[in-house]
């Protein structure tokens, strides 16, 4: 990159902020409808919301045609309309309660996850579609009851719809055994080993979505620097790029030309700084802006770093004095060499591709961030450094890529080194067998 890259708009030797004529926008619909989709389905609000619309339509419609359709079993299945009236408000306030308590449990335990592991796991857990639906189905419940009340008449002529009447009491079971369902779902959301055992699957996918290339890694050459008339893209807003439309970010190449997206994925943008630089030709900024996602958080969208990140900092909590759990650590140790090992299977694509250059996170990066800090904060912790000299060995055995395994023996040596300086010689032999098997896979 050019020496003018962090210069604001404006200053001398800095690229021009448009050339050339509008280019028209290119329109993303299926990006925005992704991002729209993951921002909704990401909280307590619009899954639960759509069930408790379904239910009160369904609390609107069952009566008039069971009427017409099922009369028979109508009748059969109907009571008294006072006895009606009492079981559907006694299941309506029932439920009523047993939101209060669910929403307390759920808050309790999101307290309980951020203090005890980090605030970053908390939009792993509100994700959670058992939380959302078992919501759902409380307060659709309670709609459904008070739907279905109007429908119950005592004036002019007794009036008791039976089926749907039946419909409510397979709901209110439905809830208790959603309930119980819930307590048990929330007892394993705040166990540390499901808790990294989900973040690990979902960062799984990631890897999957990002690194498509089957393979043995290899190493990623820089882009080419950038030509001094390159047209620069700056972000109108401060926050954190959560995706991005690659496809739409390729149409907007200039022919002949290249597009080069400045920062990573997860990284933050600060108010006017680049977003992208365009060279051969004009490029229209607002369509550019539209293909970054940006928001206030980062998000495990398409962001590896961000999965590594959240279990690294679970195992940070767990090693600080105030916790002082090893165990937990070695837990969250366990699950990165996981990921670095189908990591090591697959290879990241080229930074430029059809004029489009993008910054890709490299193995090497991947492995450091997954040690680097557990290893720093870990020096006086020999179950954490056996732990993670294992690991490493186990990365390290199935790793073809020649700067993968420098940074693997890297870390093998500062954790070796950290040891012996602080425990004495018999406390280190297990750590040297384990850090002669490690030697025995990078040679060195």
């Amino acid at each position: 990159m050019p020496s003018n890259r962090g210069r604001l708009p404006g200053a001398a030797g800095f690229p021009p902020l448009a050339v050339g004529p509008r280019i028209p926008r290119m329109h993303a619909s299926r990006f925005v409808w992704r991002q729209r989709w993951f921002d909704l389905t990401s909280g307590l609000l619009f899954r639960p919301g759509l069930i408790i619309v379904a239910l009160g339509l369904l609390g609107v419609l069952v009566p008039p045609l069971e009427a017409r359709l099922l009369p028979h079993a109508s009748a059969w299945l109907g009571t008294e309309p006072a006895s009606a009236q009492v079981l559907l408000g006694t299941v309506a306030g029932s439920m009523m309660t047993v939101i209060s308590v669910v929403y307390s449990i759920l808050l309790v335990a999101l307290s309980l996850a951020s203090m005890q592991f980090s605030t970053r796991v908390l939009g792993s857990m509100m994700r959670s579609r058992v939380s959302q639906h078992i919501l759902g189905l409380f307060a659709g419940t309670f709609v459904y009851c008070l739907v279905l009340l109007r429908s119950v008449h005592v004036d002019p002529a007794p009036e008791v719809p039976g089926v749907a009447l039946s419909l409510a009491l397979a709901l209110a079971l439905m809830s208790l055994g959603g309930l119980v369902y819930f307590i048990h779902h929330i007892v394993q959301a705040i166990q540390a080993y499901h808790l990294v055992d989900r973040i690990a699957t979902d960062t799984e996918a990631v890897i999957d979505a990002v690194f498509t290339e089957a393979g043995v890694p290899t190493d990623v050459p820089a882009p080419a620097p950038l030509a001094p008339d390159a047209v620069v893209v700056c972000a109108t807003a401060s926050s954190y790029i959560q995706a991005l439309d690659v496809e739409g970010l390729r149409r907007l190449v200039p022919q002949g030309g290249r597009l080069v997206v400045v920062h990573a994925m997860g990284a933050f943008v600060s108010r006017g700084l680049p977003l992208a630089y365009a060279e051969g030709g004009p490029v229209d900024p607002e369509a550019v802006r539209a293909a970054f996602d940006m928001g206030p958080v980062r998000t495990l969208q398409d962001d590896v770093e961000f999965g590594l990140r959240q279990i690294v900092d679970i195992a940070l909590k767990a090693i600080s004095p105030a916790v002082n759990d090893p165990s937990t650590a070695a837990t969250c140790i366990d699950h990165l060499g996981r990921l670095l090992i189908h990591l090591a299977g697959r290879r990241a694509l080229p930074r430029e591709r059809d004029g489009l250059v993008l910054p890709q996170p490299t193995h090497p990066d991947l492995i450091d961030l997954a040690f680097e800090q557990i290893r720093q904060y870990s020096r006086t912790d020999m179950a954490v450094a056996l732990r993670q000299m294992r690991v490493l060995g186990d990365v390290a055995s199935v790793t073809r890529h020649r700067a993968s395994l420098d940074r693997l023996a890297a870390h093998g040596r500062l954790i070796e080194a950290a040891a012996r300086a602080a425990f004495q010689t018999e406390d280190c032999d297990e750590l040297e067998r384990r850090s002669a098997r490690l030697r025995g896979f990078t040679g060195g």
